[in-house]
């Protein structure tokens, strides 16, 4: 069954309950158990809430997908390149044809938001900023309850944020995560600081958000 919902939503993302019900014939718990599967699996987003809520395929999970159709196995995640907020199109390598699509849409997109009275922020900054504000605001907060809250499921290949150690072997060559030292979150109790991931694309932003809008936080 949850099959049938991603060969669905391949060709018809950004699709709501009635229309995934419609092509496959799911509705009710089958189609909530199958919906809730395949978020918890990373395969699909969701964005919006109750009623108009809609499924899209996870941009990630499209990635791995058009590599097998090339080579008929899973790519290495650590053989794709991410793009880096901020980085310029042309710098990048022309990719393979069944990249195309989603790098165009990752590299286009320059969307600004507005945090907790500051200046216009990109997707990386918004969720350094909302992740040091929620440790601000719950000091007490230990390394664990900040991985349940922003769990690794919402940036699945590197985590929303890491140890700075694991952080910097993460980005390698590639600045993967904000590392400078006015950029690290202090946890209590945690003897290394934390760095935020910055390989976030319009896609991956928006549950993020949602996220952060359920913890009272307002984002323009």
């Amino acid at each position: 069954m949850n099959e049938q919902v991603i060969e669905f939503l391949k060709g018809t993302p950004n699709s709501n309950k009635a229309a995934i019900t419609g092509a496959t014939g799911m509705k009710g718990l089958p189609l909530y158990t199958a919906l809730k599967a395949l978020l918890k699996e990373g395969r699909i987003t969701s964005t919006g809430e109750g009623n108009e809520t809609t499924y899209s395929l996870d941009e990630n999970y499209k990635q791995d997908q058009a590599g097998e159709d090339q080579t008929g196995a899973t790519e290495n995640p650590e053989s794709i390149e991410p793009i880096v907020e901020g980085e310029k199109k042309e710098d990048k390598p022309q990719p393979n044809a069944g990249e195309t699509k989603v790098k165009e849409v990752t590299s286009r997109d320059n969307s600004k938001y507005k945090f907790n009275g500051e200046d216009e922020l990109g997707k990386g900054p918004l969720v350094r900023a909302v992740v040091a504000k929620y440790v601000e605001d719950n000091p007490d907060t230990t390394h664990k309850q900040l991985k349940e809250i922003f769990p690794d499921t919402l940036m699945k290949r590197f985590g929303v944020f890491a140890n700075e150690t694991e952080a910097k072997k993460l980005s390698g060559s590639k600045p993967r995560y904000f590392l400078k030292a006015e950029q690290m979150i202090k946890i209590k109790g945690q003897k290394e600081s934390i760095a935020i991931c910055n390989q976030w694309t319009a896609a991956l932003i928006e549950p993020f958000i949602k996220i952060a809008k359920e913890l009272g936080y307002k984002i323009k």
